[in-house]
């Protein structure tokens, strides 16, 4: 999992829900288009997250689903004409959603994914402290009996 999608999955967790506006935000503007909300329409759609919005894909792009969620959430974020319409490739839409009221919030399988972390760390950093005292441990003995059988 990349850095912004572990940073979104661990910020919708320590809150247990949070406004899409607050999630959108989130994402790094390094593309300056839909390309930015791929890691909040990855974890949206393999189940880490939830939201209180459905979406839909439009008919042809079932099999492109999170193609067509991170194009809808790049929507979202974008300023509507005079007209309250947003243009983006070609798509046009009018809706009016406050993305403030809609929630984004952590689904079981996200839980899971962040134990599993969090257990990994642990026993990362058990198996570290265990070797350290296991080697220092030998160092120690080591001096010690060079030093009762006087060898050089």
């Amino acid at each position: 999992m990349n850095g912004i999608a572990l940073k979104i999955l661990k910020k919708v967790s320590m809150s247990g829900e949070v406004s899409l506006a607050a999630v959108l935000r989130m994402a790094k503007p390094r593309h300056r288009n839909h390309l930015d909300q791929y890691p909040l329409a990855l974890l949206l759609e393999a189940g880490y997250l939830g939201a209180t919005i459905n979406h839909t894909p439009p008919a042809g792009a079932e099999e492109m689903r999170e193609f067509s969620l991170a194009i809808t959430l790049y929507m979202f974020a974008l300023p509507k004409d005079d007209k309250g319409i947003v243009n983006y490739l070609g798509i046009k839409s009018s809706g009016s959603i406050d993305l403030e009221k809609e929630r984004v919030f952590l689904k079981a399988k996200g839980s899971l994914y962040l134990d599993e972390l969090k257990q990994k760390f642990w026993d990362r950093m058990w198996s570290f402290v265990l070797g350290f005292s296991a080697g220092l441990l030998v160092a120690i003995a080591s001096a010690w009996l060079k030093e009762q059988l006087k060898l050089p």
